[in-house]
């Protein structure tokens, strides 16, 4: 076995081990004498609620509805973030243009633009994707533009050396190049995704898993709001680690590749 595949195989048990120790500790909690089952619900109540949602149907509906507004909201935004970022960070005549328009946006919080949006769009499917797109587009392009703005000076002298032009430079040196903090740029942008849809369809939604959690707590259900924590914090890791193994594909080059 050689020393990635030990520092793999380190990883995974090393995440099980943690993973078990939290599972074991809420157990224990729950089934204390002085716990109240309506304010921490044991695992089974979390089970059962789970497979009562998933008969009624409303399970499915919700994570539908979330997971396509999650990746429509990604998609738009890290796109732009891309197209953006990398014309920001290697062209400083577009810098000078747009640089001081996202440094002045960018330390707003995505959630601040809810009323307005819901002001000029209504409470509609457009309305909950283009939060989600800001949101992504402000943590993502950050990241696109630090990564054009550190391609090593080396690499692009190599590229102009042998002819290259300014634009094919930008297309086969520096793009590549910056791939890590692009990639970065697209896992903090997925947590901010989750992060604002919940808050969005928590605030103005028919359906979805803010929808389920606002009826949990509307109706004092705790096991359905536990459950659907769970559930968006698996969708969130699953598709984390999908990430993560795009950018180990990508930059199988690279000594920074995980």
């Amino acid at each position: 076995m050689n020393v990635l595949d030990t520092l793999t195989s380190r990883r995974l048990w090393l995440g099980v081990l943690s993973v078990a120790v939290c599972f074991a500790a809420y157990i224990w909690v729950t089934n204390r004498p002085d716990n109240n089952p309506a304010l921490l619900p044991p695992i089974s109540d979390i089970v059962k609620s789970f497979f009562v949602n998933i008969e009624s149907g409303s399970l499915h509906t919700a994570l539908g509805a979330s997971l396509f507004r999650i990746f429509m909201g990604f998609f738009i935004g890290t796109t732009m973030a891309l197209i953006v970022g990398c014309l920001v960070g290697w062209y400083k005549t577009i810098e000078f243009l747009v640089d001081p328009l996202i440094e002045a946006l960018r330390p707003i919080p995505p959630l601040a633009y809810i009323p307005i949006i819901i002001i000029w769009f209504g409470i509609e499917e457009f309305s909950r994707v283009l939060i989600i797109s800001i949101a992504c587009f402000m943590v993502c392009v950050v990241n696109v533009i630090a990564g054009m703005k550190n391609v090593p000076q080396v690499y692009v002298d190599a590229a102009s050396t042998m002819g290259a032009s300014r634009f094919q430079v930008f297309r086969t040196v520096a793009v590549p190049a910056a791939t890590p903090f692009i990639i970065t740029g697209y896992r903090i942008a997925l947590g901010a995704a989750w992060t604002t849809l919940v808050a969005s369809e928590l605030l103005a939604a028919q359906n979805g898993l803010g929808f389920l959690l606002q009826e949990g707590r509307r109706y004092f259900l705790t096991d359905q709001v536990m459950m659907v924590i769970v559930i968006i914090g698996a969708c969130a890791f699953l598709m984390d680690r999908a990430f993560r193994r795009i950018q180990a594909y990508l930059m199988q080059w690279s000594e920074a590749r995980e």
